[in-house]
């Protein structure tokens, strides 16, 4: 993401025994550095970028996962100029749980990193 002036990196790393896979994604605003495929499995952890060639574009989208068991999981961000990374994530999962963590919030590279784990060993990931 070399050649944008801010940029956000949307890291998910699947902890579980759960095959998932992209099943959508679309962009709010910004471009794709690296764009997610629909179909393409997560199996450890993948990135994602969404980044802009100025300081004043607004960044922010949406990645759909489907679960092997059915389930799903969609994560939405947004980045508007002067104003802090807000994410939200949604589960339809029951043995699964997703938790999100927001890093390097001061600089114009903030990384989302959302960990999808089996919901009875999620507290020894945090």
């Amino acid at each position: 993401m070399s050649t944008f002036v801010r940029s956000l990196t949307l890291e998910i790393h699947n902890a579980s025994d759960t095959e998932i896979v992209v099943s959508g994604c679309l962009l709010t605003g910004g471009e794709w550095a690296t764009a997610p495929i629909p179909g393409a499995p997560i199996f450890a952890t993948q990135a994602y970028g969404n980044g802009a060639s100025d300081a004043q574009s607004l960044l922010g989208g949406q990645i759909a996962l489907m679960l092997a068991d059915g389930g799903s999981v969609t994560s939405a961000w947004t980045w508007p100029s002067r104003s802090s990374v807000s994410v939200s994530v949604s589960t339809a999962a029951t043995n699964l749980a997703v938790i999100h963590q927001i890093s390097n919030t001061q600089t114009n590279n903030p990384t989302i990193r959302l960990v999808i784990a089996n919901a009875s060993t999620i507290a020894k990931i945090v």
